[in-house]
């Protein structure tokens, strides 16, 4: 009978053996994938923490009646997008950036007490001055040479450019614009940028252009002044290039200034003058002193009729 007992006491002890096997199911991670999962569907960023916003914005409250706008003044590139596959002499050309462009734009800031915005990252990422279905916006290639993070873009990637970099900038301006068009009030809104010396294989003769569209009157005006204060300077009127070119549509002048029909002047100062920024003050002067009386000029502004491309 003692036996039997002990052998019930046996049987009855299996069952311990189960409780360890469900202890070891519980250490499973059944949820870890999910959790991956679902880290992996983030939204992708292009610009890290840390690294510079998309746009920067200089004396907003300025009294100054101007805007001032610097669509490539960078030639940044976020750290997630590996200088584009490019190294650092093609980032260091025209084709990433407008060099001198911020240098001269501070100066004007700050002597007009006007405000400024300011791109900060390269033309290259995404180009400010297209519309955003613009081929030029991203492209593959510019001035001959293989931009390799920008092949093959899928529309994911193409929107994410655009989500972190070009509604802000355009955000940014439509702000400063505001500022003054809610008070209505009509500002003179002025883009700046530089061009290369040289394009495939052309000496470009021009020390600044004055390009229009629209507002043809003031850009002459604007040239027969420089020409006036600088005897023998060469000034290209719609040169290097004009804005009535179709590329330019929905461009930031198209944008901004025609699209609110306000008063505007674009520039192109010549590269190797305005390099470095003993060079680049020097022009910022040269132009303010020749835009001064369309400045100083009531009938300036006006307000234009708006137009929508």
């Amino acid at each position: 009978m003692k036996k039997t007992a002990v052998k019930n006491k046996t049987k009855k002890t299996k069952p311990a053996a189960k409780k360890t096997v469900k202890k070891t199911a519980k250490k499973s991670p059944a949820k870890k994938p999910a959790k991956k999962a679902t880290k992996a569907a983030a939204p992708l960023r292009i610009i890290g923490k840390g690294e510079k916003p998309p746009v920067r914005i200089e004396n907003l409250s300025g009294r100054g009646r101007a805007v001032i706008v610097c669509d490539h003044a960078s030639n940044r590139v976020p750290k997630s997008l590996k200088n584009l596959g490019l190294g650092k002499k093609d980032l260091a050309k025209h084709i990433a950036w407008d060099p001198g462009t911020e240098v001269i734009g501070k100066y004007l800031s700050k002597v007009m007490d006007a405000p400024a915005v300011y791109a900060q990252y390269s033309r290259l990422v995404v180009d400010l001055n297209r519309g955003e279905d613009n081929k030029e916006c991203m492209r593959d290639v510019s001035d001959h040479i293989r931009i390799p993070r920008n092949v093959g873009l899928t529309e994911e990637e193409r929107q994410q450019r655009l989500n972190e970099i070009f509604w802000p900038y355009h955000a940014a301006i439509d702000k400063a614009v505001t500022r003054f068009t809610g008070k209505g009030i009509v500002p003179m809104f002025l883009s700046m940028h530089s061009f290369t010396p040289e394009m495939d294989g052309y000496k470009r003769p021009w020390e600044i252009g004055i390009l229009w569209n629209n507002e043809e009157k003031l850009a002459r005006q604007l040239a027969k002044n420089l020409r006036a204060q600088n005897p023998g300077m060469v000034v290209g009127e719609n040169e290097p290039y004009s804005l009535k070119s179709v590329n330019y549509s929905k461009n930031t002048i198209s944008t901004h200034a025609e699209g609110r029909g306000l008063p505007y002047i674009i520039v192109e100062f010549r590269q190797d003058l305005v390099g470095d920024r003993k060079g680049a003050l020097k022009w910022a002067k040269i132009f303010l002193k020749a835009l001064q009386p369309i400045l100083d000029d009531k009938t300036t502004y006006t307000q234009r009729r708006a137009s929508r491309k």
